[in-house]
């Protein structure tokens, strides 16, 4: 969106500004200028600086007052971005549910107007964070995981070259943890609390589908060969068992999975001469 550049003469700025300063006064603001500060800059400027120095000093409101009039006054300005990102970090700083919802709002609105800002994947990265630090429990609700994940996929794919962006992709990946450890506690409630194998192998063959690098792989494949021995179908965990003790020596399940494999191996009737051993099926 192009911007009108202020053409403000030195005079006029100094006596816009000490208007400004006059009301700020009245208003009680912690913050004055002396006439020697204010030299020729124009009032957007020391509007912008005064909320900033708020910001800095955790005066929330103060910092949204300043900069919210930046941008009643002068919503040409040059600034008025800068202003806009002032007051999403004033909420989001000031935290709760509430403010956290105001300052992806104004975020947001950021980006709707200044999507070329040099400070667009800050406001992008923002959004994301936003939700999430919203992420709960594996065993509660992941929607707001959810939304984080597909913020953080805008904000890698629009900004990849941003420093944002590498921060991006390191909460993408918590966020892949969460999501399939959620997966994984569902697919295990099935097995373990209710007996429904045909429940539980569907959730657990996702996780290993959908997130390859779950730090929990080993214990999902455990629990996909217990799923099927309870489905009866003793060789399709074999091969679950097998890749616990191939890819995982030094997980937990290792020892539990080898005495499996082997009680499954030693009820294998011997073939025939001439016959190649198979693993019997009881479906």
């Amino acid at each position: 969106m192009r911007q009108e550049t202020r053409s403000y003469e030195p005079l006029t700025g100094i006596l816009i500004g000490l208007c400004i300063l006059a009301g700020l006064s009245c208003g009680g603001s912690k913050q004055q200028l002396s006439d020697s500060q204010l030299g020729g800059r124009a009032a957007d400027t020391i509007l912008l600086e005064l909320g900033q120095k708020e910001l800095e000093d955790h005066d929330w409101t103060d910092a949204r007052n300043y900069c919210q009039q930046l941008l009643d006054t002068y919503p040409r300005s040059q600034l008025a971005g800068d202003a806009r990102i002032c007051i999403a970090d004033s909420y989001f700083h000031q935290k709760g549910a509430g403010n956290v919802v105001l300052a992806i709002a104004e975020y947001r609105d950021f980006l709707t107007f200044f999507p070329n800002h040099p400070r667009a994947d800050y406001a992008q990265y923002q959004v994301a964070l936003g939700y999430y630090n919203q992420i709960k429990g594996s065993d509660r609700d992941q929607e707001p995981t959810q939304t984080a994940v597909e913020e953080l996929n805008t904000l890698i794919e629009l900004y990849r070259n941003s420093l944002y962006a590498e921060e991006g992709r390191a909460l993408l990946n918590e966020c892949f943890e969460r999501l399939a450890a959620h997966e994984f506690e569902v697919g295990r409630f099935y097995l373990k609390t209710r007996k429904w194998c045909r429940g539980a192998i569907p959730r657990l063959k996702g996780v290993i589908e959908s997130y390859p690098d779950y730090s929990k792989s080993d214990e999902v494949f455990y629990y996909l060969g217990e799923a099927y021995m309870l489905c009866r179908s003793p060789s399709e965990a074999v091969s679950y068992y097998q890749r616990i003790i191939d890819g995982y020596p030094d997980s937990k399940y290792k020892d539990d999975a080898e005495k499996k494999l082997n009680e499954l191996q030693s009820k294998t009737p011997e073939p025939e001469k001439g016959q190649t051993p198979t693993t019997p099926s009881l479906k």
